[in-house]
């Protein structure tokens, strides 16, 4: 899982610097690496709460027992991961060679 987010994340960034002049450059790494922390922040957050709601229901509907409840959780956690990860595969099918776009002179 970490060796798919690291290539995607190389990759991702390469092709966004290609399309700024390279005065831009330090200005787009600020910006991608921004986002990249906050969604991080905000992607774990909600995975948490999908665990948590999903360990709480296990545990009120069917059974006390914390460790199956903990696997189920994590269960549905990583299908909701697995979906996303196949969602980035097919989208970065359909990545374009970037335009090299002068925005000054």
């Amino acid at each position: 899982m970490m060796l798919g987010i690291g290539s995607v994340l190389a990759s991702t960034q390469t092709n966004t610097l290609n399309s700024l002049p390279k005065e831009y450059y330090p200005d787009g790494i600020a910006i991608t690496q921004t986002i990249q922390q906050v969604a991080g922040a905000i992607g774990i957050a909600v995975m948490v709460s999908l665990f948590t709601s999903k360990q709480g229901d296990y545990l009120t509907t069917i059974g006390s027992n914390s460790t199956e409840a903990a696997a189920s959780g994590s269960s549905f956690v990583f299908t909701i991961g697995l979906v996303f990860s196949l969602m980035n595969l097919v989208l970065s099918l359909f990545m374009k060679k970037p335009q090299n776009v002068k925005l000054r002179d």
